[in-house]
């Protein structure tokens, strides 16, 4: 595993690595639907999907719509996995689960055929910043405008400043080009520099002053990892992409997107079936053929497609003796992404024209947390302030807003046993703490008078998203992708059990909406790859 990102790698490991994250999405949708109209009758070929998060509807609907059976079975009482809102002040307030900003989920839209149904908007900005020195507004789509306002902040820096915005932008034209394993070292050369390299090595290389470089993490973010450990390469695209492309949002609810692909999947035959929980895979000779609920209902199926967690999947719903032991092994070496809390505020009043920004970062160090530190007291938080965004989020005379932060599923560990016996006096005093901590220093730094304006407030843990979701410790991108687990290294939609194949975050290539989309995308793709070697 250590030399996969050596000097002495093969170009072709290194090629698999660099695109794996992508293939998925570089689909040739002529050949799906010759191989797919090869597959007759389509009732011969029907899919059982487990879990209706973004990835399993993702690959739903790509499967409702070329015509094959398919089955979803979900535990909670509504689609989409996080991508879903919750009402509160009866209802008053309408919040979003999970959805602050998403970069290229257009692509995703047309795929599955719901680009008129989902609409997106670009954020008044890139992101707004609030640390001890300095209080910065970085603009949407102008890499140029942002090397400016950082070199008159850091003149000493410009220097540093240009080459690696000249660099994110050689290494999203490079990505987007055909690749030739023989010749990667030339014609991809960023990439190529950049394949054992942490994202703290690539800003060390390009700048001196740790203010800077905790600036320049933060275009990097989403996957909750600390740059000691972030692969470069992810963090170089992720900024380049939001840099150059912007971020959007969903124009009213996450869960209108969860919605909309529902009802793809049902306007095109397929079911839905809800409040059911699944217990187990079926297999017959090695292969899946079918799953069993919790309440001994048995779903027959060619092939089986799980949204759930990675650990549920292969540590849960498989019989001991079907996995491969190298492949156990490999599982055994991989851990959850870091989780997070939050607070929703609902407003008694509207903050649009009082409040500069939209996405707010906070944070009162320059540091890096060490891995594995907490102190909710310190730790950097972001605020989502939604009615920035367009006139008409919130109902007249409301607003409403998001207070998010990085959390430690160690800290609440202790309570988890009182937690799910419905012992919570001691949890729910903690989480109150916890929640006013971070009223208080949002109050203190981006809203004055935030406290008087609350008529509504609810937070959530990790094990709050055990308990909706049940990923372990509350995970919230799936497997944590660091240099173990991202790449050609990461675990593949494709199982080693025939017929069995993941479609979400804990897959590939990894976390976040438009990741999860690109999990179902690759499944679909897989699948109908592997039907069409046995025609």
């Amino acid at each position: 595993m250590k030399d996969l990102f050596s000097k002495s790698m093969s170009r072709r490991s290194f090629l698999a690595a660099l695109v794996a994250g992508m293939a998925s999405t570089a689909v040739d949708w002529t050949k799906m639907e010759a191989l797919a109209s090869t597959m007759e009758p389509k009732s011969d070929y029907p899919v059982v999907v487990i879990g209706a998060g973004l990835g399993g509807l993702a690959a739903a609907t790509h499967l409702a719509r070329t015509g094959f059976p398919v089955t979803v079975i979900e535990q909670h009482d509504r689609v989409g996995g996080y991508a879903t809102c919750f009402q509160r002040a009866g209802g008053n307030f309408n919040f979003d689960v999970s959805l602050h900003w998403t970069v290229g989920m257009g692509r995703f839209l047309e795929a599955c055929g719901i680009k008129d149904k989902v609409k997106l908007i670009s954020l008044p900005e890139l992101f707004r910043i609030i640390l001890p020195d300095y209080d910065i507004t970085f603009p949407q789509k102008d890499p140029e405008g942002i090397v400016r306002i950082l070199s008159e902040k850091f003149p000493q820096e410009a220097g540093g400043l240009r080459s690696f915005m000249t660099m994110v932008t050689d290494l999203r034209q490079e990505i987007m080009k055909p690749i030739d394993p023989q010749t990667i070292d030339s014609t991809h050369p960023v990439l190529w520099s950049m394949r054992a390299q942490t994202e703290a090595q690539v800003l060390d290389k390009y700048f001196r002053d740790s203010r800077l470089k905790a600036i320049m993490a933060c275009f990097g973010l989403g996957l909750s990892m600390p740059p000691s450990i972030q692969p470069g390469i992810m963090y170089a695209l992720m900024t380049g992409f939001s840099v150059i492309d912007g971020k959007e949002q969903i124009k009213g609810r996450c869960e209108d997107l969860s919605n909309a692909l529902r009802e793809v999947i049902e306007k095109h035959g397929g079911r839905i079936i809800l409040r059911t929980e699944v217990e187990s895979i079926l297999t017959k000779g090695g292969a899946a053929v079918g799953v069993r609920t919790v309440d001994a209902k048995t779903f027959t199926a060619r092939a089986v497609i799980s949204n759930a967690s990675g650990p549920a999947t292969f540590g849960k719903m498989l019989s001991a003796g079907v996995l491969p032991e190298d492949y156990q092994s490999k599982l055994r070496t991989y851990r959850p992404s870091a989780s997070t809390f939050v607070v929703w505020l609902g407003l008694n009043q509207e903050i649009r024209e009082k409040i500069k920004g939209y996405n707010v970062i906070v944070s009162d160090s320059y540091d890096a947390p060490a891995t594995g530190e907490f102190d909710a007291s310190k730790a950097g938080f972001g605020l989502a302030i939604y009615d920035t965004l367009y006139p008409g989020y919130s109902k007249p005379g409301k607003s409403t807003l998001t207070l998010i932060r990085d959390d430690s599923y160690r800290f609440w560990k202790r309570f988890e046993a009182d937690y799910f016996a419905n012992r919570k006096e001691a949890y729910r005093k903690e989480k109150e703490r916890h929640a006013q901590i971070l009223i208080e220093r949002a109050e203190a730094k981006v809203i004055p008078g935030l406290r008087s304006m609350i008529e509504s407030i609810e937070a959530a843990t990790p094990l709050t998203n055990i308990r909706y979701t049940k990923n372990p410790e509350g995970a919230i991108v799936g497997y944590e992708a660091n240099f173990n687990n991202y790449g050609s290294v990461r675990i593949k939609n494709r199982t080693p059990v025939k017929g069995l194949y993941l479609a979400s975050a804990w897959g590939n290539p990894g976390g976040g909406f438009t990741g999860a989309m690109s999990g179902g995308l690759g499944a679909f793709k897989d699948l109908i790859e592997d039907w069409g070697k046995k025609i």
